[in-house]
């Protein structure tokens, strides 16, 4: 059995049943991490191996935006290709593939959550070269509040911002406190809420 016939007849079957536009090009762009798998099943493992592999292979389709169908469907093709329909190892490595591809989704969930809290996202503008910035981000990492901050900062800055309210997060209002006063903006206290 050789490598670039199993490849050939996998490519195909995904092709066949490519769901998004996205699954056709991955199909067309992924050879290489293919043709690990290929290797590791026709040479029999090791199975960690194998199955590091098709973990790598459900993350590239999730970042790439194939469809969860191309992601579960895909090993089945490469078993179909290689004719190991009911190998011992397919049910695992199927697991792995799916292991990846719900990793990416949640990378990328979680990315687009922490972007959300960058410039202008998180602030109000309220006149007269001022804003109200909400310190919500979702990080606790000193390092990446700062970075945060330094952003918020420098961007409110380049926008003409000379004065900001600040409300949120303990350790949030603290990193946009000290990279608000390095850039020059004057920060209120935001209004106290009234009583009943």
């Amino acid at each position: 059995m050789k490598t670039q016939d199993v490849l050939r007849t996998w490519a195909d079957k995904d092709r066949a049943r490519a769901v998004l536009p996205a699954d056709r090009e991955i199909v067309e762009a992924s050879e290489s991490p293919r043709a690990l798998i290929v290797e590791l099943a026709i040479a029999g493992g090791p199975e960690d191996e194998l199955y590091d592999a098709c973990l790598m292979w459900g993350r590239l389709v999730g970042q790439r935006g194939g469809s969860p169908t191309f992601a579960s469907s895909s090993l089945d093709h490469a078993a179909e290709a290689l004719g190991a329909g009911s190998a011992p190892w397919l049910a695992a490595a199927r697991a792995a593939v799916a292991e990846g591809f719900v990793a990416a989704m949640v990378e990328d969930a979680r990315d687009e959550a922490v972007r959300s809290w960058e410039y202008p996202n998180c602030v109000v503008p309220l006149g007269e070269a001022a804003l109200a910035i909400a310190a919500g981000h979702p990080s606790d990492d000193e390092e990446v509040l700062a970075a945060w901050a330094a952003r918020v900062a420098k961007a409110a800055a380049m926008s003409g911002v000379r004065r900001a309210v600040v409300a949120g997060g303990e350790r949030a209002r603290a990193a946009l406190l000290d990279a608000l006063g390095l850039v020059g903006i004057e920060v209120h206290a935001p209004p106290k809420p009234r009583s009943g």
